[in-house]
């Protein structure tokens, strides 16, 4: 017996394992998913006869198993509004809310510069005044 898997459901079973495959290689492919996880194809033929034995009705499907996404940490503040009761969650990073970063700093230029003349003099505005 040979029976050819590209003819099966009018080519149906090639297009929907392709469907799969590329799904397969796309999570192979993505960095966030661990590389030694194994990715499977399954192909199921399920055959339900008649009661005369004539014929059988076939069920196909196509899936795939992929790796998860890898885990990551965050961290969340979490409080309750004392005003309100509202309980709140805030995700925060290595940084005090509010605080800047150095990507926030803009580089000096003439225009934003502290340095101001004054009576042909280069002064330097004091922090905070």
């Amino acid at each position: 017996m040979n029976v050819d898997l590209n003819s099966i459901g009018g080519g149906a079973l090639q297009a929907r394992f392709n469907r799969e495959m590329e799904k397969v290689v796309k999570n192979m492919k993505d960095p966030n998913t661990p590389y030694k996880d194994v990715r499977k194809i399954t192909i199921t033929l399920a055959f339900k006869q008649d009661e005369e034995r004539n014929a059988a009705a076939c069920t196909v499907e196509v899936t795939s198993k992929l790796a998860k996404a890898k885990s990551f940490e965050t961290n969340f503040g979490i409080g309750q509004d004392l005003k309100t009761n509202q309980y709140l969650a805030k995700e925060y990073h290595n940084q005090i809310p509010g605080q800047m970063g150095f990507e926030d700093v803009k580089p000096v230029t003439e225009e934003n510069s502290n340095v101001k003349e004054f009576n042909g003099q280069k002064l330097s505005r004091a922090i905070g005044g």
